[in-house]
């Protein structure tokens, strides 16, 4: 990972990795559980080298839609994907389900690249990291209400 910035947010939760898969490869379902992104024409089926397209709404300037190509799909345990401006700043987002205590650590991680990432990402490094672990405690709360 070198010197890129690095946003890291662990949360265990009492689901399977079974379960915590099922809700986070729903991408047509995100728009009811996840506080800041929806995804645009959700595919049914994810492969690497699959096309995204999500909408961001977190009330700043950066609100918008954005395209990901999905990196790594493998099911129950890790997804991945890339998105961002190229030549100026990407990030590479991962998702990794471990069993843990009867349930799942829910790892979600994001590696910025690119010659805006140090100044961006530094500056908003506290923000983001609050932004992440409220995505895990949102889709924690998917799973417990049953979804």
């Amino acid at each position: 990972m070198g010197d890129n910035p690095v946003i890291t947010a662990v949360t265990d939760m009492a689901s399977s990795p079974e379960e915590v898969w099922k809700v986070l490869t729903d991408f047509a379902g995100y728009a009811q559980w996840h506080p800041r992104l929806s995804f645009v024409d959700a595919p049914t089926e994810v492969l690497p080298g699959t096309k995204l397209r999500a909408h961001l709404a977190n009330g700043s300037d950066i609100d918008g839609e954005y395209d990901f190509t999905v990196l790594h799909y493998e099911e129950r345990q890790r997804l991945a994907w890339e998105g961002g401006i190229p030549g100026v700043l990407t990030g590479q987002h991962s998702f990794v389900l471990e069993p843990h205590d009867g349930g799942t650590r829910f790892t979600e991680s994001e590696e910025f690249t690119g010659p805006a990432a140090e100044e961006t990402i530094e500056a908003a490094r506290s923000q983001i990291e609050d932004d992440y672990a409220i995505y895990g405690r949102a889709l924690k709360e998917q799973l417990l209400s049953g979804g």
